[in-house]
């Protein structure tokens, strides 16, 4: 296989940052050559680095002056030196592009529509790049510039779909050619994921969150924000908590320093729901948490194919989502029972309860899940991946 130099916009813990971590790990055993360029750091960057040899597109913050305070109110002024406006990394990638072009890449690999800056700076290197889409609408809006969106959209070998909905978006908002794309679901090691789950104390993390051995945790996963559906968590939480008040609900994703906590805890307070409803900051051990659910909500109103509904899955647990609300529902089908309609938290809730007093459905349902997520093993899916990558090179060639 060719030479492929990855980009990832940063090593924070999220969904696309674990897919491209899966990904590379899975190619490096291969014997695939690989390289990442990061546009930024994060937790993860000692992960990356233990996998393929990691080239910073970013300059480290520099430490704080004693004189910072000033210095940053005259530059909101538009005071002082004018190369303060510079952007730093001009210089970093004029010293960057002579070392990967010695490294003779065949393929640039972008892991998020939100590299167009980072393409654009490789342009240089003249390589074919494939752009793999984890974002809808939304995000596209949020991470994006119109300028480095239009240049992904012009000079893109292929786009690679995280789902469906990714797909169609892409073709309908941004006229898109369906040529041009190619739907490839989340990819995830299950064996390593496996390992995690069952390594789990689940008694002692209960214990730790103050929850019995026999009730039923419903969990969720995601950044505090409006797309994730936190909110939504809550008043579903709400509405079980008056027929099954001894049920256990926990979202993992809410630093406690942020305003979304005080927003969630203000009102978990008002609703009384304090002792019922338990808010976890993210981390890397929130498989952990994992382990203990019994049934996973997915409160997203918008969200492509993430990697937490597989990781429900390989737990064997139900996994509940939204109808139109990006590609979650080909995962969960409507053939489980686990689908409602789009912010429907009364269906949700009704299905909650429907499962929270059936175990034997919930090991039924949650079978299927486990199986449809073992569908996903990096295993399965990355020679797919190889083999589409091989022929948009061959295409691209002249």
């Amino acid at each position: 296989m060719t030479r492929i130099l990855f980009i990832g916009h940063d090593a924070n813990r999220a969904g696309a940052q674990y897919l491209l971590l899966h990904l590379l790990t899975f190619l490096q055993k291969s014997g695939v050559e690989t390289a990442l360029l990061l546009g930024d750091g994060g937790p993860l960057l000692p992960d990356y680095e233990r996998v393929t040899r990691v080239y910073a597109g970013f300059v480290p913050p520099a430490p704080p002056q004693p004189n910072g305070l000033i210095t940053r109110a005259f530059k909101r002024l538009g005071v002082g030196n004018s190369n303060q406006d510079n952007d730093p990394r001009s210089e970093l990638f004029a010293e960057l592009l002579p070392v990967l072009e010695a490294q003779s890449f065949d393929l640039i690999f972008s892991n998020t529509i939100a590299n167009g800056g980072l393409l654009q700076r490789l342009q240089p290197l003249g390589l074919p790049f494939v752009s793999y889409v984890h974002e809808l609408e939304t995000s596209i809006h949020i991470y994006t510039q119109p300028n480095e969106l239009r240049y992904q959209l012009d000079h893109a070998t292929l786009f690679l779909c995280g789902s469906d909905a990714v797909r169609q978006n892409l073709i309908q908002n941004h006229g898109l050619a369906p040529q041009k794309t190619n739907v490839l679901n989340s990819l995830i090691r299950t064996e390593s994921l496996l390992n995690t789950l069952q390594s789990v104390d689940q008694p002692a993390i209960r214990t730790r969150l103050g929850i019995p051995p026999d009730a039923v945790v419903v969990g969720g996963c995601g950044n505090a924000e409006w797309r994730k559906g936190v909110d939504l968590f809550v008043l579903m939480a709400q509405q079980v908590l008056k027929t099954h008040p001894d049920t256990y609900f926990v979202w993992i994703g809410v630093p406690k320093k942020g305003e979304e906590y005080r927003r969630l805890t203000y009102d978990l307070e008002r609703m009384r729901l304090n002792e019922r409803v338990i808010l976890i900051e993210p981390g890397g051990d929130y498989l952990n948490y994992f382990a203990c659910f019994d049934i996973f909500t997915l409160t997203s109103r918008e969200d492509p194919y993430p990697l937490v509904i597989l990781e429900a899955g390989l737990n064997r647990i139900p996994v509940l989502c939204f109808r139109d609300s990006g590609g979650s529902p080909d995962f969960v089908g409507e053939d489980t029972g686990c689908l409602v309609d789009y912010s429907d938290v009364t269906a949700l809730a009704d299905v909650i309860r429907r499962l929270a007093n059936a175990p034997d459905e919930r090991s039924r349902v949650g079978a299927i899940f486990y199986q449809r997520a073992m569908n996903h093993d990096a295993g399965v899916l990355v020679p797919r991946l190889l083999a589409i990558l091989e022929t948009a090179l061959n295409e691209h060639t002249p």
